[in-house]
């Protein structure tokens, strides 16, 4: 009874919750150093995490009656256990009943196979009259070597046992020559130099025809002999052959006709090693006869090969070895043999499962976006013929749009070309390749467990009976009382500091008003998104330099659309501008022969004319992913910025030019073969000359104009250019000059950057005053009024700011056509609005809270300006394109600030630990005043996690089938609900519940937000969402810094904290 009642309370369920999230938090590091699989073997398939959930579920039910969740007022948090308990119920339902694989058709054509998702070793044993089946399924791990064993008995057999008894990963096959103990090899060369290794006695058919070697089973087959020395051929077809070795070089490289020897038919023939043989259209080599030879499978890196299983199978005394060939996701191919009179059909890799119903595809559609090779969705035109139930429908499937049928649920994943000539040729795809997910019953109970739980933490917030209500009373209450010290502000102001320079020479750049000319032009970017030139500039150069303008050497402050109009025409200045970012204390600088953070193009090549980084980009790109480490990443990255500088010399970025009746949109640069041709044109001047003649001397007038200040023929070229642009593209991807100037206006206010700059000023000031007003008591200071005159005006001032956050988001919402989160950048903003949103949400509570949440908004933007993040205004992904993501990303994201606010909070009150003294009553009122923010924070925070952790789960459902994956980004987001879970019930267990140990749980909680937002997007390549992996950058010493800082400030707390007792 005692074990049973230690299995059933808080503290042990705390300790499940952390095991989990533990658990599952490394499992995306075994993924990422092995594989998937061994994830999966070692935690999320393995028996002692099923036990995990199942204490957890006996937990939730146990709560219900230990803590009366049964009465009325306590209705919002019955529900909230109610949702865990059937969504774990739906999880093992999912488990243990459902399944999920993958259906390919072809156009015009029908198919009911589906191959599973996981693997299965099938085996199928018979005789003339009885036939047995079996099957398990198994992973192979990198790390454990456990194979698949089987003992069974068959009528009228001995026993019977099969066993793998070696795996050999990504097998492909070496044949070695001259080994001891080897065999007698034939080795011919067939069409496209495909390597045919014959051994004594075997028939293999290759390419549609029959070989064999000192074997005579087949009459069809093409034969060859090999006795006392002598090679010989035996066809039942017309044979003819050259003797290469015979032929002189300049015989073969003549083009004249060789006299060839015919061989009859049905007859045996004499040939050589070097043979030229030809036969029904084929030509093969006879390459040569190894005495001593072996043909084995050894592993490669190559993950698209499948791996071999060497087998054995015993029948009573006699023991049959063969290999056989499948994988992890790849369809079954079986291998046959014969073992003691029996016949043994064994295979590994997806099974078949057949549906009830035919599903064929009509028509499958690629698009793309305009100009580019980028996907910007893909559809299917199907049909489901069911004969049973007699149903013959059409349906529309593509990304995020799923077609349901016979408790089959089918979606859009990917697609295929039947031949690589179709593919070659850029015919669309014919292939359409559908997930399919047989789990109806388990989704329905998870659905249903998703939206009892939303109900429920929602409810939480605003039940009057509930712990959220109940705090934030305290809270109101305890602020109405308490009195504040100043001495934690010293400790959180930080300033920075800004210089300038200001100089000119006699260099002249072009005029900032005829840049913004050109700046108007439309562009069609690498990805086909349809922009000014001002944006392209503004991205060019971020990507060059990581700024948004520069100072030239003699300087001149010059924004991106002067540098990239003046690049173009006056090259040989901006080849030796230092404007190229390399990141130092990586050694590119040192490969250069540089000392600061820039580089000119010049820096990059030696006198000689060669590239300074020629050998190690080959020794850099030679390598895999990886086994990069920090210089060859930033080598790749350095190079890649040169080359764009390049690019934007040269003109190449500028693809103005609209392709005329060009079915992708596509758009090209005045270098492209398709501007040297004459424009299409009834003007007789016009239809004489190219687009390219045309950019040429708009370029050579512009370098005129500089000279003599007169752009008027510029200009007039640049009208054209506009004007040819209207007449020549599609009209449905043209901007309106209001959506210009709106994307223009965007891009010169660098708004983020300024918010953030704002925010940083006010988290000072409304921290000093917020601080000031608290000390005061109540009226009887003649400084209340004023000071809490100007807190109130700050507070003023940081909405005005959070509105221009508020407009900067919706902005770019309209400018890029989706919601502002689809990328790092997007998110990082995103995330300081919601910090921002929390603190006004909390101000009758605290004013402190708002200077908090104003400070996270400052470093949450400033992370968001580092070079990692790009700013660039893209198209999305078609998996992106949901309403699911819409709302996913949205809760997700808030939740990161009302969990980076419980930070900032928690640190807050950590610092006041430690200053804390023995009677200072106004500091232990703030410490517990803070605190209640904080779990009201963390609660809410909580809130928007879970429901927007399990929203993403729904997305990933109607988008490709799969609600719950364990892929990383979706396992940390788990961490996230586990880990604050565990922080907000800390109060349940007496051990824990000091305020002290809620505040330093909320800082270092803060941890698993920061590692699924970067590190799982930056430090773990996989097992990632595929269209958010980024580029990984170097830790930072800061940031070591930082954490070593938050720990000494810990444990400095919690040593003052010892002396002075509980508080």
């Amino acid at each position: 009874m005692k074990i049973l009642k230690h299995l059933l309370s808080a503290r042990f369920m705390a300790v499940l919750l952390f095991i989990m999230a533990a658990a599952i938090g490394t499992a995306t590091f075994i993924e990422n150093e092995y594989d998937t699989i061994t994830a999966k073997e070692l935690v999320y398939n393995a028996k002692w995490f099923e036990l995990v959930l199942l204490l957890l579920l006996l937990n939730f039910i146990n709560n219900i009656k230990t803590y009366q969740l049964l009465k009325w007022k306590k209705w919002s948090v019955l529900l909230l256990h109610f949702g865990f308990i059937i969504a774990l119920v739906g999880a093992f339902v999912s488990r243990y009943i459902g399944y999920e694989g993958v259906m390919l058709v072809q156009e015009n054509d029908t198919s009911n196979q589906i191959y599973s998702s996981e693997p299965y070793f099938q085996i199928t044993v018979h005789n003339d009259s009885i036939q047995y089946s079996e099957e398990q399924q198994h992973y192979f791990s990198q790390v454990f070597t456990k194979y698949p064993k089987t003992k069974f008995s068959f009528p009228g057999s001995e026993d019977i046992s099969v066993e793998v008894t070696e795996r050999i990963p990504n097998a492909k096959k070496e044949f070695f020559k001259d080994v001891a103990g080897g065999n007698l090899f034939l080795h011919l060369v067939l069409p496209g130099r495909e390597n045919l290794y014959l051994l004594s006695g075997e028939v293999v058919v290759k390419q549609g025809i029959p070989y064999a070697f000192n074997n005579n089973d087949r009459e069809d087959a093409i034969k060859f002999f090999y006795y006392e020395d002598q090679l010989s051929v035996f066809a039942p077809f017309e044979v003819s052959k050259v003797d290469m070795a015979s032929l002189s070089v300049e015989d073969r490289q003549s083009g004249k006709q060789i006299d060839q020897d015919t061989l009859s038919p049905n007859q045996l023939h004499n040939i050589n090693v070097r043979n030229l043989i030809s036969f029904l259209g084929t030509q093969i080599m006879i390459s040569s006869v190894e005495k001593k030879a072996k043909l084995e499978y050894v592993p490669t890196e190559n993950n698209d090969l499948p791996d071999a299983l060497l087998t054995t199978i015993k029948v009573g005394n006699q023991i049959q070895n063969d290999i056989i060939i499948g994988k992890s996701g790849v369809r079954i191919v079986p291998t046959t043999l014969k073992c003691g009179g029996l016949f043994f059909s064994i295979a590994y890799g997806a099974k078949n499962i057949e549906t009830p119903f035919e599903v064929g595809l009509t028509d499958f559609r690629l698009l793309k976006y305009p100009g580019s090779e980028s996907p910007s969705s893909y559809e299917s035109d199907i049909t489901i013929k069911d004969e049973l139930n007699k149903v013959d429908e059409s349906y529309n499937l593509f990304m995020n749009h799923v077609v349901d049928y016979g408790g089959f649920r089918f979606f859009q994943s990917s697609y295929d070309w039947s031949s690589e000539q179709n593919k070659k040729a850029g015919l669309d795809p014919d292939i359409t390749i559908l997930s399919v997910n047989h789990d109806i019953i388990g989704t329905w109970i998870t659905y249903l467990g998703y939206l009892l739980l939303a109900i429920g933490l929602l409810g939480t917030l605003f039940n009057p009976s509930s712990r959220f209500i109940e705090i934030r009373k305290k809270a109101i209450k305890m602020r109405n009382k308490r009195k504040s010290a100043l001495v934690s502000l010293l400790l959180l102001i930080c300033f920075g500091t800004f210089s300038a320079a200001d100089s000119t020479s006699k260099y002249k750049p072009v005029p900032v008003n005829q840049a913004d000319s050109l700046g108007i032009l439309l562009v069609q970017t690498f990805e086909g998104r349809i922009q000014p030139t001002h944006t392209l500039a503004y991205d060019v150069f971020h990507k060059i330099s990581k700024q948004n303008s520069f100072t030239t050497s003699d300087g001149h402050e010059m924004v991106p659309m002067q540098i990239l109009m003046d690049m173009m025409i006056d090259q040989n200045y901006w080849f030796n501008q230092k404007m190229i970012y390399v990141k130092k204390g990586t050694g590119v600088g040192d490969s250069l022969g540089i000392s600061g953070k820039y580089a000119s193009v010049k820096d990059f090549y030696n006198e000689n004319g060669s590239e300074k980084l020629e050998k190690q980009l080959q020794i850099s790109f030679a390598k895999k992913d990886i086994e990069k480490n920090v210089f060859d990443k930033e080598v790749i990255k350095t190079n890649e910025r040169m080359n764009i500088a390049l690019q934007a010399m040269n003109g190449e970025l500028l693809k103005v030019f609209p392709k005329l009746n060009d079915k992708s949109d596509k758009w090209v640069n005045w270098n492209s073969p398709y501007c040297d041709l004459s424009i299409d044109s009834t003007d007789e001047y016009l239809s004489k000359i190219s687009l390219s003649r045309v950019f040429r001397s708009y370029l050579f007038d512009l370098v005129d104009a500089k000279k003599s200040g007169d752009f008027t023929k510029a200009q007039s070229l640049l009208n054209f250019i506009k004007g040819y642009q209207i007449r020549s593209s599609n009209k449905d991807l043209l901007l309106t000059r209001k959506q210009i100037d709106r994307e223009i206006s965007y891009n010169q206010s660098n708004l983020f950057m300024r918010v953030k700059n704002y925010y940083g000023y006010l988290s000072l000031f409304l921290l000093l005053f917020a601080f000031w007003s608290a000390l005061m008591s109540s009226k009887q200071s003649f400084l209340y009024k004023p000071v809490n005159l100007i807190l109130w005006a700050l507070i003023g001032l940081l909405i005005v700011v959070f509105c221009m956050h508020s407009y900067s988001l919706i902005i770019r919402w309209i400018i890029t056509g989706h919601a502002p989160w689809s990328n790092g950048f997007e998110a990082l903003t995103f995330i300081a609005w919601g910090g921002v949103l929390a603190g006004f949400l909390f101000i009758r509570s605290s004013k402190i809270t708002l200077a908090g949440t104003s400070l996270l908004a400052f470093f949450t933007l400033m992370t968001a300006g580092h070079s990692s993040f790009d700013p660039q205004l893209t198209d999305l992904q078609p998996v992106l394109k949901s309403y699911w993501l819409v709302i996913h990303v949205a809760c997700i994201t808030i939740s990161y600030g009302f969990l980076g606010l419980g930070f900032i909070l928690g640190l807050i009150n950590t610092i006041n630990y430690l200053f804390l003294k023995k009677g200072n009553k106004n500091l232990k009122m703030i410490i517990t005043e803070l605190t209640h923010v904080n779990e009201m924070t963390l609660t809410i925070g909580l809130a928007l996690a879970t429901i927007g952790t399990f929203l993403g789960g729904i997305w990933a459902n109607e988008s490709w089938g799969r609600y719950w994956g364990w892929d990383a980004k979706e396992t940390w987001a788990l961490v996230i609900v586990l880990t604050y879970a565990i922080v907000l019930h800390f109060r349940l267990i007496p051990a824990l519940k000091s305020k002290f140990t809620f505040n330093v749980a909320s800082v270092f909680a803060f941890s698993s937000v920061l590692m699924t937002f970067i590190g799982v997007n930056y430090y773990l390549s996989k097992g990632l969402h595929s269209y958010a992996r980024g580029e990984t950058p170097v830790f930072p010493v800061w940031a070591w810094v930082l954490i070593a800082s938050i720990i000494a400030i810990t444990l400095a707390a919690w040593f003052n904290k010892r002396k002075l007792k509980s508080v």
